[in-house]
């Protein structure tokens, strides 16, 4: 028989007051539609993006509580898609060089579940739908 392996990608929100790469506020979702937007967050031409040093604070945090190795730089790149809550069709993301690699979580049990990669990602918007999650008779995984 063979063996089981299974992968999971979480995300995790940080509480910073505002987005990853812009003075936007983190609002909540029933805050009214485009009222935390920029031209940083819309990818207007010229606008250039500042990194938010607490979220990076809080990343780092976590990836040592993962155990994980700590990278020297911080690299970012554009992982590009169109997605309707990406309006500028890119996403500022980091892939070959995560802020941590390499973690584990030690169980009780003496088993270490590994951690691959911990990494920092912007997610600027969302779309919000007016029927929303609740009450509704179907599973819907990528609401």
């Amino acid at each position: 028989m063979g063996e089981f392996i299974c992968g999971l990608e979480l995300h995790l929100p940080l509480d910073t007051e505002s987005k990853l790469f812009c003075p936007c506020p983190v609002v909540a979702k029933e805050a009214e539609p485009n009222s935390a937007t920029c031209p940083v967050c819309l990818g207007h031409p010229g606008s250039k993006p500042v990194l938010n040093r607490k979220a990076v604070d809080y990343a780092l945090k976590l990836a040592l509580a993962l155990n994980c190795q700590i990278e020297n730089g911080i690299v970012f790149s554009r992982k590009t898609y169109f997605y309707p809550d990406l309006a500028k069709n890119f996403q500022i993301s980091q892939y070959e060089v995560p802020l941590g690699r390499n973690g584990f979580i030690l169980l009780d049990s003496g088993k270490k579940i590994r951690i691959r990669r911990v990494h920092l990602e912007e997610d600027p918007g969302a779309l919000v739908h007016e029927a929303g999650m609740r009450g509704s008779a179907y599973v819907l995984v990528d609401y």
